[in-house]
């Protein structure tokens, strides 16, 4: 390409006309001075009056240690071939270009040549120059008719932009930047733990190619190009920092505007430190003071939590030099302290430390009531740390059913009155002590209460308790009692209709039987009439005498059963 672009402009310098007159090389700035952080363009110009030309070329520097190119900018030159494409090392502190501006060439006192965009890195005065450069005339021989080669003063002062400043979308005539989305990043401003940002825009009509970058640099020309065009892009793991990833589309009409957008990740946690006790790790006070401090190298400390062991952690604002803060109040123990960093990105670095409290001596009892009845006055006597405030736990079955509180005189007495109602039962108390300093004792020895129910309750607890017994008790006996009348009445109603059945069969029977010892006799009478005609055997007249003599017993067993019968009915 550069034997193509070299054949170029001998032919073009063949065809051109002779003469040579004075051309220079120079700078073009909007201010003479900007702010540490701050960018800023500087355009190159060439200036040749008296006689066209028609290519040109230089090395420009600057300072490294104060600037640094953003990026570089063809946008508005006077050049229509480039034997060589603007470049730059901010390593070496060096722009290059070189470039052909097609016949008759340019005469004018200002042709734009490329923009140069610079970051200030460091306060002081930066000079730009031209270390070598050529502007060669259109008149068929290439003479160099540059004359003379300018200079430029930058002043960079102290003043920094805030930090996370994010850069402003680049414009230009050929229209407004794309937009650019991130759904990992969508905060240009903020920090993310998060070191694979993707990116994605929307393609207008008639989109032919789009390139991208990312780097460091704030404003530089994206260089890798996609044909045909995406719409999204993944950046594989990047290293903590600041990124700009810039993208450009191209149409018919040509390149457009460049976007840009800062990314800013941040994986690593904050520097480890430790927690320190001012006041020692060991104390009565309640409330213990700590000191701790850590740094980020990327994002920064964002804020701490501090945490004293299972209770809801506690947001402290990071300070710089240092922070000191004031735990809770807690009662007589020990306790971990966790301190925990967390940097802009959400990454985190925990310490832990050990404290005690220490407690101070117990209330002692001197007189308490150990029986009462239920809703008498209880009056608890003791002492203690004078002028302090003293707070008694009661206990039933190890719940706390009641918390009193009482402060004792100038000489460290208290009284506590109760007049709180409670049930009747068995009930402990303990007490403990806060003196005027806030430190705090533990729970003094137990000691035994019982609440007895008055004698009224007694009896309506006694009457309730016996009542349902009682209540069954006759139940029971009226049941008996029924099923023995029901029972009664019915055997009586059997005893009657036995009495009845059995006066009946007695009557029957006699008929019966007087109805046989009727027709007996008729036929004794009939065998006696024999008799006067014949003389009665021995067997017949035995026959007749032990057949009466049966009858007749039969009659009076029967007789006697029947009404043995009836009788017992």
């Amino acid at each position: 390409m550069a034997k193509i672009y070299t054949i170029i402009l001998f032919l073009l310098l063949s065809l051109a006309p002779f003469g040579a007159e004075a051309a220079t090389l120079s700078f073009s700035q909007s201010a003479d001075s900007y702010s540490v952080g701050s960018t800023f363009s500087v355009g190159v110009y060439t200036g040749s009056s008296d006689q066209a030309m028609n290519a040109a070329s230089g090395v420009v520097s600057f300072p490294s240690d104060k600037l640094e190119v953003v990026s570089l900018s063809k946008t508005g030159s006077i050049f229509s071939l480039w034997v060589q494409e603007p470049s730059f090392s901010n390593n070496g502190g060096t722009v290059s270009f070189e470039g052909i501006v097609l016949n008759p060439g340019f005469m004018g006192g200002s042709g734009k040549i490329l923009t140069i965009t610079f970051r200030a890195k460091a306060p002081g005065e930066a000079n730009l120059s031209f270390t070598s450069g050529s502007v060669l005339a259109n008149d068929g021989t290439g003479t160099n008719i540059l004359t003379g080669l300018r200079t430029a003063i930058i002043n960079i002062d102290s003043k920094s932009l805030p930090v996370g400043t994010p850069p402003a979308e680049e414009t230009t005539s050929e229209g407004k930047a794309p937009t650019i989305a991130s759904s990992t990043h969508p905060d240009q401003a903020k920090w993310y733990a998060n070191s694979s940002p993707e990116f994605s825009w929307t393609l207008p009509l008639g989109v032919l190619e789009v390139r991208t970058l990312i780097g460091t640099s704030p404003k530089s020309i994206p260089t890798v190009s996609y044909d045909p065009p995406i719409g999204n892009k993944k950046i594989d793991t990047l290293p903590d920092g600041i990124y700009y990833f810039h993208l450009q589309i191209r149409t018919a009409t040509g390149w457009g505007a460049v976007a840009h957008y800062r990314v800013n990740i941040d994986t690593t946690p904050p520097k480890p430190f430790s927690i320190t006790f001012p006041h020692g790790t060991k104390g009565v006070l309640p409330q213990s003071v700590i000191l701790f401090n850590t740094t980020d190298d990327q994002s920064g400390i964002s804020y701490y939590n501090v945490r004293v062991g299972s209770d809801v952690a506690e947001r402290v604002d990071a300070l710089a030099g240092g922070n000191q803060q004031e735990l809770p109040s807690q009662y007589p123990g020990m306790y971990i302290v966790t301190v925990t960093a967390l940097d802009r990105a959400g990454n985190t670095t925990s310490a832990s430390a050990d404290f005690t409290i220490e407690a101070i001596d117990a209330p002692v009892i001197t007189s308490y009531p150990e029986e009462v009845e239920s809703g008498d006055i209880i009056k608890i006597r003791g002492t203690t740390y004078p002028n302090s405030n003293v707070s008694v736990l009661i206990k039933q079955d190890e719940k706390v059913v009641s918390e009193e509180n009482t402060q004792s005189n100038g000489s460290g007495d208290f009284t506590l009155i109760i007049t709180k109602r409670f049930d009747s039962g068995v009930y402990t108390f303990t007490a403990r002590v806060t003196d005027a300093r806030g430190a705090r004792s533990n729970e003094s020895v137990p000691l035994t209460i019982i609440i007895n129910p008055k004698f009224l309750a007694s009896v309506m607890t006694l009457i309730l308790n016996y009542l349902s017994l009682i209540i069954l008790i006759l139940l029971a006996l009226a049941a008996i009692i029924g099923i023995g009348i029901s029972t009664w009445y019915r055997l009586s109603r059997i005893i009657r209709r036995l009495r009845r059945e059995g006066r009946e069969a007695e009557k029957v029977l006699e008929k019966s039987f007087n109805l046989l010892r009727k027709d007996v006799h008729a036929h004794v009478m009939r065998l006696k009439a024999v008799k006067d005609k014949r003389k009665l055997t021995t067997e017949e007249i035995l026959f007749l005498e032990e057949f009466e003599k049966n009858l007749k017993e039969a009659e009076n067993i029967i007789t006697k059963e029947i009404q043995d019968v009836s009788r017992d009915s």
